[in-house]
């Protein structure tokens, strides 16, 4: 239960980064055609969205870092399990 509300936050966030480097993208191109934000608003813009993203990426990997000492366990498990088969 708690991995899929995790999963779902998870989900969320990157739906809304999505979302807001779209929106971005649109204001840099109205800014570039002579639009509405300033610079100074679109740089500060920028660094929040590449914000979420490192946190993103930082999430990702401290479940991969779980998920590996998950799989270390098995494999000294079975290395245990191979020593034993060819002892005999």
């Amino acid at each position: 239960m708690k991995k899929d509300v995790e999963k779902l936050v998870e989900n969320i966030i990157i739906v809304f980064l999505i979302l807001f480097g779209l929106f971005l993208v649109y204001q840099i191109m109205k800014n570039a055609l002579g639009g509405s934000w300033t610079t100074e608003n679109i740089i500060i813009s920028l660094l929040i969205f590449n914000l979420g993203c490192v946190l993103t990426i930082g999430f990702s990997l401290a479940k991969l870092g779980s998920d590996h000492k998950h799989l270390s366990n098995q494999f000294k498990s079975l290395a245990g399990d191979f020593k034993r088969y060819v002892k005999k």
